[in-house]
């Protein structure tokens, strides 16, 4: 059962920059974390749920409360797995996410947010999760596009194993019979799609007039993260947020439409029919 939260109860993991602590993280971070597990609480309903990299506990506890029927959170941190256990009440295991403590074809959903970057070893881990889902399982997973990425931010001394969009395709291709993708925090897009305005490096950014109508239309809310919000990012992931469809929010999730013109320095997938003997795809 998920536990009440009370703010300053318990005292916030260190912010080493390893992984997302809602109480000191910078906006960036904290949205970008936010609408991830936001956009993965509509594939969890009534399903059994492992959370690789749970870190600090707030996204399994959100899988819950959207309606999975149970949520398993995995971190290789024995720290990150105690507060995420005490704060929320979750159902934390210390493990190796390339050796996963569970049964094959047992589990309904995985959901791994920003964790194979960090993996020496990312193949043995896409081929873990594909053992441990169900048939008609799928794994939700993320990683920095390290094209844009790594430009963008500079080298994280926490990454070993950053890919292009393509290099990470091809990975759950091997394992997964289908890998739908979405773009997270747009670099760049057809000026005619609406998420162009919301691109980094947005042509509609030059026109006069753009920063002003960006305010109006309430694209400004999410260059900060309010001291009530940190304190409860549960309700932040489940609880509907005005404005969290505008056209101006980068951090929104949204399907890729246009590969060849569109980048994100994020890059997410929807990987279904794990294959029980994997085949090269082909680059």
């Amino acid at each position: 059962m998920l536990m009440s939260c009370f703010p300053g109860t318990i005292a916030p993991l260190e912010a080493t920059g390893e992984r997302m602590v809602p109480e000191q993280s910078v906006p960036d971070t904290f949205w970008e974390h936010i609408f991830r597990y936001r956009f993965a609480t509509r594939f969890v309903q009534n399903q059994t749920v492992v959370d690789i990299a749970c870190g600090e506990g707030y996204g399994s506890a959100a899988l819950l409360r959207a309606g999975a029927e149970r949520v398993i959170g995995i971190d290789v941190s024995a720290e990150a797995c105690e507060h995420a256990a005490r704060k929320y009440g979750i159902e934390a295991r210390v493990a190796d996410a390339a050796a996963m403590p569970l049964a094959t074809r047992s589990i309904d959903r995985i959901v791994s947010f920003e964790t194979i970057e960090h993996l020496a070893q990312p193949e043995r881990f896409v081929a873990e999760c594909a053992r441990v889902l169900k048939t008609d399982g799928r794994l939700v997973i993320s990683t920095p596009d390290t094209l844009l990425y790594s430009d963008e931010d500079g080298p994280n001394p926490f990454h070993c194993s950053e890919m292009t969009r393509d290099a990470f395709g091809s990975l759950l291709k091997n394992y997964f019979g289908q890998v739908r993708f979405y773009s997270q925090v747009v670099a760049r897009a057809p000026w005619w799609l609406p998420r162009s305005l919301a691109a980094r490096s947005s042509p509609w950014r030059k026109l006069r007039g753009y920063w002003r109508l960006r305010h109006l239309l309430g694209g400004s809310r999410w260059d900060v993260a309010t001291e009530s919000t940190r304190r409860d990012p549960v309700s932040a992931i489940c609880s509907r947020l005005p404005g969290e469809r505008n056209c101006f929010n980068s951090y929104l999730v949204r399907r890729l439409i246009a590969p060849g013109r569109e980048s994100s320095k994020y890059v997410i997938a929807v990987a279904g029919q794990a294959r029980q003997n994997p085949t090269r795809h082909a680059e």
